[in-house]
């Protein structure tokens, strides 16, 4: 057996580098990205991601601990805006089919007496209700809090049904918790 030749180590070392190089690169590219503070122009969810997401897993019924969680804010009394949502809200956990039992709705009320609250929950009996005390700071809208309590995503009270499905189904897919 004969030695390599001076040329055949220099282009082995060459090859070497080159292919160490390739598979360093997206490295070397997402650390750049990352501490550069580069973020995409937009993201594939349709609703408003809530950076540092709040914490609210003690407002939130025992019921729903370790449950993804829809959690309507009513602005201020439960009417009728208030109540189709709350349908719109069961009609897309039903949507969800075999993930359905992984999600919980809520509704956080200032006063859970009140006769639109209480009409709700007869026609709807795993709808749960939460007093909304002084240190709820999140305006009146639908919620999204992951099964450890934190509010995720937030849609105004005007969002299409579908977009929320839509965060939901790619939440439930990716999501090994709930």
């Amino acid at each position: 057996m004969t030695s390599p030749t001076p040329a055949q180590v220099a282009a082995g070392r060459r090859t070497l580098l080159l292919a160490t190089g390739l598979l360093m690169l997206p490295f070397i590219l997402g650390g750049a990205l990352y501490l550069s503070g580069w973020k995409p122009a937009s993201t594939g969810n349709r609703g408003e991601l809530l950076q540092p997401p709040p914490v609210v897993k003690a407002q939130l019924p025992e019921a729903a601990a370790g449950k993804w969680v829809l959690i309507l804010v009513p602005e201020a009394n439960c009417d009728a805006l208030c109540a189709s949502r709350l349908d719109a809200l069961r009609r897309i956990q039903v949507s969800l089919n075999k993930d359905m039992a992984r999600l919980r709705r809520v509704v956080m009320a200032a006063d859970p007496g009140e006769p639109g609250i209480t009409q709700a929950q007869a026609a709807q009996p795993d709808l749960l209700v939460a007093r909304r005390d002084a240190t709820w700071t999140a305006s009146p809208g639908v919620y999204v809090a992951d099964p450890d309590g934190h509010l995720v995503l937030r849609y105004g009270l005007d969002t299409e049904p579908k977009d929320i499905r839509s965060d939901l189904d790619r939440l439930l897919k990716y999501s090994w918790t709930g």
